[in-house]
């Protein structure tokens, strides 16, 4: 399998719009990354969520299922490259077991988005000792262990913890022991957007998901998103997405 694999890839990626519905996953012996310049996105990694703003990095060990789940005018950098790519494979970063997820502020962040450019264009050129001394560069900058997990991070987990039914923003304040006023704020200054905001968008995926399987009747999904009047359901799906349930299911 690592025979077929790529040393090394980067490039730059730029998602326009809204793209809610959850991307297939992957698992492959690679190290992927993945630097956001500008927009938001929201990965899973075995079944953990990473939520990445601009300025920030994340990097995956190898063999992570990664599911990406929601991005939005998301433009930034991605890639891998194996360890046998590596000059040194030997800094600490490569021997977490967890994704380690970065913030690089002002300078730094411009230095980085600027070093991911070069390193496109070295790909392109087949430069790779570049890529090698660029990664060498980049992995000496990373610090396991800085990822925070806060009230904002601990609440995505929750609201798109697999298969289960979103809850209200007083039910999440609660298991979270703060009150709805300061998980709202605590939210909207780490993301940008409000706590319904993203229990909105889980909703709208698990539907869409749901609705792709015949046998589970519209009103059961309504149920399982957690909207169990089926009329106030089909009314929001179709603010969300400007079809009914039953319309987006006819398309599939």
């Amino acid at each position: 399998m690592r025979q077929n694999i790529k040393p090394v890839y980067i490039k730059p990626y730029h998602f326009v719009g809204h793209i809610q519905n959850p991307f297939d996953s992957f698992s492959l012996p690679i190290i992927p990354f993945s630097f956001v310049m500008e927009g938001e996105a929201l990965v899973e990694v075995d079944n953990q969520n990473y939520y990445l703003s601009p300025g920030q990095l994340l990097m995956v060990p190898e063999n992570h299922t990664i599911v990406p789940k929601y991005v939005t005018e998301c433009k930034g950098y991605h890639g891998f490259f194996r360890l046998d790519f590596l000059k040194d494979a030997s800094y600490q970063v490569l021997r977490q077991s967890k994704p380690i997820l970065q913030s690089f502020w002002f300078d730094d962040a411009v230095f980085m988005a600027a070093l991911l450019k070069r390193m496109c264009a070295a790909y392109e050129d087949k430069d790779y000792k570049f890529l090698q001394s660029s990664l060498d560069l980049i992995l000496g900058q990373l610090r396991p262990g800085d990822r925070v997990t806060a009230v904002p991070e601990k609440f995505l987990q929750l609201v798109f913890e697999k298969d289960k039914t979103p809850l209200t923003v007083s039910e999440y304040a609660d298991i979270l022991n703060v009150t709805p006023n300061y998980l709202n704020k605590a939210v909207k200054n780490r993301t940008h957007r409000t706590a319904i905001d993203w229990i909105e968008i889980a909703r709208i995926n698990i539907a869409k998901k749901l609705l792709k399987d015949p046998a589970v009747s519209i009103a059961d999904i309504s149920t399982l998103v957690g909207l169990p009047d089926q009329s106030y359901f089909s009314r929001f799906f179709k603010k969300k997405t400007g079809q009914t349930p039953s319309e987006f299911r006819n398309e599939l």
